[in-house]
């Protein structure tokens, strides 16, 4: 697996006010965010949201969002729902643009700090390692720091990218090929890390509960930085790692225990493999893809499934199902939780996750845990199913709004820039 592989391909923010749940219809609203009124002129697409769906931030490769705006390279941006302003985050601490392409932002539950990949090396001095670095950008100061740099502050020795930051914004966790920036990194493979930014000090947390190195990538980090979720190949990162398939683990900062918590509720490890995870904000759930067909039982459909494990009653259910419990007919990944856990949005190529699902494309579905729901969140206001693929959707964490990245040119009106956008829905 490359973990290294990103794909940029911009995207422009159209953000739409949806109906309240199954409950209730609503109407759409679209949201100018280019300077001039229009529609972005390029693709933009990552997005991710702020605790009570206030702030949004997205990659975009448009040139209109802001002035001055000539580096022609893929920017970060955060858009205000409230006011309606976007500005550019990936830029200097005087103002001065990325000289590179910038990606991957990850923003805190305030909105106030935002986190990114860039491949610049002019958004802090003495950037000179040649690799990708992992930013925050101070909305409210303007400073824009570097962040994927051991406790003494050299700068990594290798790529660094896949960053997730904890709701107060003083913790960030990444992935990094880098071998300097702890002591005793010899694995010469992706670790994942945590940064402090109020300490300075970086620590490895893709290790055994003794601390031997594995290996670590696509991280995700609980609101108050405790809990990191992170998927790895490696088998010696807890006891009996028999599988030899990539596995989803959870590391606790405070204990320094590491546990894998891709399993069946009898502990059973799965026998196909994971990528992606996330975690609710105090830890206790994870959400994670996986194929294994032995987590829960009846898993019959051979494809990819999205499955929630609980930390404290150690049970595992599959949230990519119908409300009846039937099983999707395709790939489900990429999940997002809410901070209780209740909600977990996802992108599915699957047409038996709700009735009459007839658009042969991926969408964004939401499943309540607490009822069984699963709903189609990418429609239309009036429920029309979009035209083309979904996908990416992130959940606030109050569960209140979704963000999702989508091809489809129906699902506002006048949608005509000819460009994959972000759309936004609000389902509680």
């Amino acid at each position: 697996m490359n973990i290294f592989t990103l794909r940029i391909a911009a995207w422009r923010v159209l953000l739409f006010g949806l109906c309240a749940t199954f409950l209730s219809a609503c109407s759409s609203e679209k949201i100018i965010v280019a300077i001039d009124g229009s529609q972005g002129n390029a693709d933009s697409i990552e997005s991710t949201i702020s605790t009570d769906g206030h702030y949004v931030a997205f990659t975009s490769f448009a040139s209109n969002l802001v002035q001055d705006d000539t580096n022609m390279v893929a920017d970060v941006f955060v858009h205000d729902r409230n006011s309606g302003i976007t500005e550019r985050v990936s830029v200097a601490s005087n103002g001065r643009q990325a000289n590179s392409s910038s990606s991957d932002p990850s923003i805190s539950g305030n909105g106030r700090y935002v986190a990114f990949i860039a491949e610049a090396n002019n958004l802090v001095l003495n950037d000179s390692n040649g690799s990708k670095d992992v930013f925050v950008h101070d909305r409210d100061s303007g400073i824009t720091e570097r962040v994927s740099i051991a406790s003494d502050g050299s700068q990594g020795d290798a790529s660094s990218e896949q960053v997730a930051i904890s709701a107060d914004g003083r913790y960030v966790a990444f992935t990094s090929l880098a071998g300097n920036l702890v002591p005793d990194d010899t694995n010469i493979k992706a670790d994942v890390f945590v940064h402090d930014r109020n300490s300075g000090i970086t620590e490895r947390v893709s290790v055994a509960s003794n601390g031997s190195q594995g290996d670590g990538y696509h991280p995700a980090i609980s609101a108050d930085g405790r809990f990191v979720a992170f998927t790895a190949d490696s088998s010696n990162l807890v006891f009996n790692d028999s599988n030899g398939m990539s596995d989803i683990f959870v590391h606790d900062r405070n204990s320094q225990i590491t546990e894998l918590v891709s399993v069946s509720n009898n502990g059973s490890q799965g026998n196909l493999g994971c990528i992606f995870s996330a975690i609710s904000a105090d830890g206790r759930y994870v959400a994670f893809d996986s194929r294994a067909s032995n987590l829960v039982s009846e898993d019959t459909n051979a494809v990819e499934d999205v499955f929630v494990h609980d930390r404290k009653t150690g049970l595992t259910v599959r949230v990519s199902v119908a409300m009846d419990g039937t099983q999707g007919n395709a790939n489900s990944h990429i999940a997002s939780i809410s901070a209780n856990g209740r909600y977990v949005v996802f992108q599915s190529l699957a047409s038996t996750l709700i009735a009459d699902d007839n658009n042969h494309v991926s969408d964004v579905f939401i499943h309540y845990r607490d009822i069984g729901m699963t709903e189609l969140v990418s429609i239309t206001s009036y429920g029309s199913q979009g035209n083309s693929h979904s996908s990416r959707p992130a959940i606030s964490a109050d569960g209140n709004y979704v963000v999702f990245q989508s091809l489809a040119s129906n699902l506002i009106q006048d949608d005509n820039n000819a460009s994959s956008d972000i759309f936004f829905r609000k389902i509680n």
